[in-house]
């Protein structure tokens, strides 16, 4: 069995992923498909919580702005907490699961009656936002996300996109027919079945690790 995947995210080096498919002869193309550009900004408003729906967002935000003691912080995935805490900041809720609906469920007992300022993509999804009060909810852009143009995308049988964006930019290059698509989480997901992509499966969290168990059941 010709065992090859896309996966559109550069794989660190230790990476549990990268290890799994390496150990077991699969052909690696790890590559993102997008461009992340900061864009101005300014925090003014007061808040009790700041929330993090990406380790670009995390890197972006709090090398630049250095929140209060007294502001918690949550993220969604343990990748965004991993960068958070690298640039020296406790997390106080993690959103472990793929599904927004889910983790915004879970999120509301523990904001309760507070407030909390969403800082991410210029056009991200507002599924999570749109799962909270609305009036204990704001939003400030801190960057946008560009799709790599004229991208040479191999042929491989496992495709594995992490993003509505690098999905665009995959599909703008290259055909997901006859293929084995994985997504990160249900936004991805929907994208893709709103693009008519069938079968998407998705690992029951968002690591790599739950994506390693979901690749052993191949």
């Amino acid at each position: 069995m010709n065992r090859s995947i896309f996966i559109t995210r550069e794989l660190a080096e230790g990476s549990p992923l990268l290890s799994y498919l390496t150990e077991n002869g699969w052909k690696v193309h790890d590559q993102s498909l997008i461009e992340i550009k900061p864009i101005p900004f300014e925090i003014k408003v007061e808040t009790d919580w700041i929330f993090l729906s990406s380790s670009n967002g995390a890197r972006i935000l709090l090398e630049s702005f250095k929140p209060d003691k007294n502001i918690k912080i949550g993220v969604v995935g343990n990748a965004t907490a991993t960068a958070v805490r690298k640039l020296g900041f406790d997390v106080d809720f993690i959103g472990a699961s793929g599904d927004m609906h889910e983790v915004g469920t879970k999120f509301v007992p523990v904001l309760g009656s507070k407030t909390v300022l969403f800082c991410g993509a210029e056009d991200g999804s507002e599924k999570l936002r749109s799962e909270l009060p609305q009036k204990q909810v704001s939003f400030i852009p801190i960057y946008r996300t560009e799709l790599r143009s004229k991208v040479d995308i191999p042929e491989t049988s496992v495709v594995f996109l992490t993003s509505p964006s690098n999905a665009t930019a995959y599909l703008n290059n290259a055909s997901l027919k006859d293929k084995t698509v994985i997504a990160i989480g249900n936004t991805t997901a929907e994208f893709l079945e709103g693009k008519g992509v069938e079968k998407v499966m998705i690992p029951s969290a968002p690591t790599e690790e739950h994506v390693v168990a979901l690749l052993r059941r191949l």
